[in-house]
């Protein structure tokens, strides 16, 4: 998200690389692309090469929700309900055990689509208004200084 945040800040100035993102977030290079080779699948993000390449939104930041970076990035876009999915076997009708897992099943769903709801309701733009309202815009997406 903060590489998306890098890059909603730096709209209409072209694309960053992911080296510039990565620096800026200190993040690991081979890390954020691996993300941000996600993100270009799924068609949130756009890249050019050649020396002046990089990055860009693909998208304007006030269409980009926070809940469809998480479902992107953990692999869950266009896979249906997106619902959690209860991977352990059964240990029998009836037994405690079985119960437990239901039970932790129900919770975790609870708590998945209170997330996925709230998620829904924060967009890229929201991100970028609280970063230039806190004064936290790096000053290097306004001026560039080489010494």
């Amino acid at each position: 998200m903060r590489a998306l945040v890098e890059l909603a800040l730096a709209g209409g100035r072209g694309p960053l690389s992911a080296a510039q993102i990565a620096r800026r977030q200190e993040l690991s290079v081979a890390y954020l692309e691996q993300l941000l080779h996600r993100l270009k699948k799924d068609g949130m993000v756009t890249s050019a090469r050649g020396p002046r390449g990089g990055y860009a939104l693909a998208r304007s930041p006030r269409e980009i929700t926070m809940a469809q970076v998480v479902r992107i990035l953990d692999g869950q876009n266009g896979s249906g309900n997106g619902k959690l999915r209860n991977g352990h076997r059964s240990s029998g009708r009836g037994t405690p055990a079985r119960h437990a897992q239901r039970v932790a099943h129900a919770v975790l769903h609870c708590v998945h689509e209170r997330l996925s709801e709230s998620l829904s309701a924060v967009t890229l733009q929201d991100l970028c208004d609280e970063v230039r309202a806190q004064g936290g815009e790096p000053v290097d997406h306004r001026y560039v200084f080489h010494i």
